[in-house]
């Protein structure tokens, strides 16, 4: 009996100190975000295979934005081969991984450099760190398609509560480094850590993103 108690104990203690925050990636994810301004917004995952797919739609007046990102997947890491911003339906700039280089910039500017690391984009690293513990993969760049940024790091700033559909759900909240910018995530670990609001200036332009209503494989969640 003595054994199987200590038994337990051990379990019990590896059990507490596993990382919380991890979560496996789903077959397909809608997310439905109110923007600045009560602007709607719209991000979905999908995998198919060994490939995935990330799109963000942002229904700006008089036209769309869309953030487009996919590559391949190998268990919880995410190896994007390109990412495009399209506005009102053109190619607004894109950035393209492969041979261990980077090439991106607007149509007719583009630039092409050494890859040191992997270059994601702010959507698709959502998805890195939600699947990851909320680690940073190592010697990460960040692209919004125009421009790479170094990434000074990511803290912990944080948890606390966020309401979906009037029920609230622990979340924890996150801060990441780019360029001489920051970029707010907070995810939900409750709800498979899907990120409940993104927050970043591009452009001269605040998107902040907050999360209305999840559906994951098809079926719609809530805390």
């Amino acid at each position: 009996m003595t054994t199987f108690i200590r038994q337990l104990t051990l379990i019990g203690a590896a059990a507490a100190m596993a990382p919380a925050f991890a979560a496996e990636l789903p077959q397909s994810a809608e997310l439905q975000y109110s923007g600045s301004y009560g602007i709607p917004a719209v991000m979905t995952f999908a995998r198919n295979g060994s490939n995935y797919k990330v799109t963000s739609t942002i229904k700006v007046p008089l036209y769309n934005i869309r953030f487009e990102s996919g590559g391949a997947i190998s268990g919880s890491t995410l190896t994007p081969g390109y990412y495009r911003d399209v506005r009102g339906g053109k190619t607004y700039a894109e950035a393209r991984f492969g041979g261990g280089k980077v090439s991106y910039g607007k149509p007719g500017e583009q630039k092409t450099e050494a890859a040191s690391g992997p270059t994601l984009d702010l959507f698709t690293l959502a998805w890195q760190l939600a699947a990851n513990d909320g680690k940073l993969p190592a010697g990460l760049k960040i692209t919004n398609g125009k421009k790479l940024y170094n990434v000074g790091g990511m803290s912990r700033v944080g948890s606390g509560q966020y309401s979906i559909g009037g029920k609230n759900t622990p979340i924890n909240k996150y801060r990441v480094q780019r360029g001489d910018s920051t970029v707010n995530y907070s995810f939900a670990p409750s709800l498979g850590n899907v990120p409940v609001q993104i927050s970043y200036t591009d452009d001269g332009k605040t998107y902040d993103l907050k999360l209305k209503s999840i559906k994951i494989n098809g079926k719609p969640v809530t805390p």
